[in-house]
């Protein structure tokens, strides 16, 4: 008997762990997304808004790589560092496409997350 109750018990610990990282990345997913959404590439404070959104993933990274595959990750880091890159040396066009590659890759960091499919598998 003690047994059943113990497997019950950590079934229910592993279903809430599982839960509230998914409520946790879910949240900072969502956070980075409308953070990258509102750079404007066009304008003159788009490198610090990329940098702020930048200095937000980095400090959030450690945790999300618990459970986030490594090649999502690493392409929402060289996005970061190419759509830097690109308002460093003021190339508006290539660096609005690159923010959109971003966009993409921190939604799919965002669906992943969640409770689906697609991140069983």
């Amino acid at each position: 008997m003690k047994v059943k109750i113990l497997a019950v018990i950590s079934i229910v610990l592993v279903i809430t762990a599982v839960i509230a990282n998914t409520c946790v990345i879910s949240k900072q997913s969502a956070e980075l997304y409308g953070r990258v959404k509102k750079i404007d590439v066009s304008g003159e404070e788009a490198l610090s808004a990329a940098i702020e959104a930048y200095e937000y993933y980095k400090a959030r990274e450690s945790y999300i790589s618990l459970t986030v595959n490594h090649e999502d990750l690493t392409n929402i880091e060289d996005a970061f560092n190419e759509l830097i890159g690109y308002l460093e040396v003021d190339m508006r066009e290539d660096a609005e496409v690159t923010k959109n590659r971003l966009l993409c890759f921190v939604e799919h960091l965002g669906r992943l997350s969640g409770i689906n499919i697609d991140a069983i598998i």
